[in-house]
């Protein structure tokens, strides 16, 4: 083998163990507590996949603005029309690649996740106040939903039901999230 093709397969190395590490450190379970016995959270890594989408879609990928947005009537409007639209929008299908994609036709949780931010930003939510999070399924598969920070507490838009939920009646434990930030991740 030439120089090139031994490049090639240790950068392909590389990919996998990161993949492998970051897979393990997105779905660990935090338990370090502060002394109110709130979860702290660490820093995690960022998805290799969100990184792969980040350098193909640089303007999909900026943080900033506020943290949260006022909830208004107006807002939760907004947030359940963008839901169902997304959700109707792409068919499910299995990715066995995890490669991310914005609107496709068929897609994956993390492609219903990107397609919903997208559009909101889109119409003027902060992208500071929108969170891509990985939970579990009730049948104990990962999942991506996106979380929107609100001045009324933490909402989920979910490809697996067209409601618009608060964090706590979506069922959902969260174990990594992006921060405002979708290249920078954290845990707990």
């Amino acid at each position: 083998m030439n120089f090139m093709t031994h490049s090639k397969i240790a950068g392909l190395l590389l990919a996998i163990t990161m993949t492998s590490v970051g897979g393990a450190a997105a779905y660990a379970d935090q338990t370090n507590t502060g002394r109110s016995g709130a979860v702290l959270q660490t820093a995690a890594i960022t998805p290799l996949s969100m990184q792969f989408f980040c350098a193909k879609n640089r303007n999909e990928c900026r943080g900033g603005g506020s943290a949260q947005v006022g909830m208004t009537p107006n807002m939760m409007m907004m947030l359940k029309q963008v839901n169902v639209h997304v959700n109707r929008s792409i068919r499910p299908k299995v990715d066995s690649a995890d490669i991310w994609n914005l609107n496709p036709t068929e897609g994956d949780c993390e492609d219903y996740v990107l397609s919903k931010r997208s559009m909101l930003i889109k119409h003027g939510v902060s992208a500071g106040a929108l969170r891509i999070a990985y939970t579990h399924t009730r049948r104990g598969e990962p999942h991506a939903v996106l979380v929107v920070k609100t001045s009324q507490g933490d909402y989920v838009l979910d490809n697996l039901n067209n409601s618009v939920k608060t964090l706590r009646a979506s069922g959902y434990n969260i174990r990594t999230m992006s921060t405002a930030n979708p290249r920078s991740w954290s845990a707990g």
